[in-house]
């Protein structure tokens, strides 16, 4: 293959070995944080924290996140904060507004013997995070399945193809 069709051949054919390697590596992941979000959940101890600022990252080609910067103090009186919780778009939505945030404190769930952003989920928010992580399991496994069925296909025509080309007498 050659000129334009060659090029996109060789695009699609890294695409495919890249979604073979980055769905399941994506569905991991998802599935670990589903995980961290339930334990909070189940496991954590509620309080109110206050909202120390919000950020809104817009990458480049496109996708907007949202985080928060958390302070609290624990049951036992110690000062604790947490910064950069992610945050859905639904709850960014409800809790900022004109680039301004409308809420003071947000009812969160901790573990007490961790530190740091992953110990932390806000309780309104908890459900809407695991919807996200489940429904990104699901997208990571289907675009694994896809690049690995795909690749192995197109290297299995490939294959085909230049044995067919070397078994042939030239003319």
């Amino acid at each position: 293959m050659s000129g334009i069709i060659g090029w996109v051949a060789g695009k699609i054919k890294w695409l495919l070995l890249i979604a073979a390697v980055g769905g399941p590596f994506m569905a991991y992941m998802s599935w670990q944080d589903g995980e961290r979000v339930k334990k909070v959940v189940a496991e954590g101890i509620e309080t109110q924290a206050s909202v120390e600022g919000a950020t809104r990252t817009k990458r480049r080609r496109g996708g907007t996140s949202y985080t928060v910067d958390l302070a609290w103090k624990d049951a036992s009186g110690q000062e604790r904060t947490a910064e950069k919780v992610s945050i859905s778009h639904q709850f960014a939505s409800r809790i900022i507004a004109n680039d301004r945030l409308t809420v003071d404190a947000l009812p969160i769930k901790y573990l007490p013997g961790e530190q740091g952003k992953d110990s932390v989920v806000i309780r309104d928010d908890a459900d809407q995070q695991a919807d996200l992580d489940h429904d990104m399991i699901y997208l990571g496994a289907g675009a694994g399945i896809v690049g690995i069925l795909g690749s192995g296909l197109w290297f299995l025509l490939g294959r085909r193809r230049s044995e067919t080309e070397t078994e042939q007498p030239a003319a």
